[in-house]
């Protein structure tokens, strides 16, 4: 019986220990971003993330939820959906905007609702 348990608890641990951690970057997005690339499709798939050029552009994501920064500065809160949709309040709309997002703990991708494919890739501050 010592044994059973001594094996069963040996081999609880090795899968306790083996198994892959996962954090799916919700806590990840906030911080300060710089804008490194954009990304405009005309419209038949054939568009490439362009180097941005010229003053560097800022997005600040705060956990009160507030956007601060020039690089998006129609933008003025956040809500995080689950962990590949934000729920974005602009000054243009009086509706929220869902934007799609992939954050790792370097880069943040986001996109916004367009009819053609259009993003904005960042970099962490």
């Amino acid at each position: 019986m010592k044994k059973a348990l001594l094996l069963l608890v040996i081999v609880t641990g090795f899968l306790y220990s083996s198994c892959k951690k996962t954090d799916d970057g919700l806590g990840e997005i906030y911080g300060k971003w710089k804008l490194t690339e954009t990304l405009n499709d005309p419209g038949d798939g054939s568009g490439k993330y362009m180097r941005v050029k010229g003053d560097s552009k800022n997005l600040t994501l705060l956990n009160t939820g507030q956007i601060t920064g020039d690089a998006m500065p129609d933008l003025m809160t956040f809500r995080i959906l689950d962990s590949t949709r934000l729920e974005i309040s602009t000054r243009n709309y009086s509706m929220p905007l869902t934007y799609y997002y992939k954050v790792t703990a370097k880069t943040l991708t986001l996109n916004p609702p367009c009819i053609e494919g259009c993003g904005l890739k960042f970099i962490r501050q």
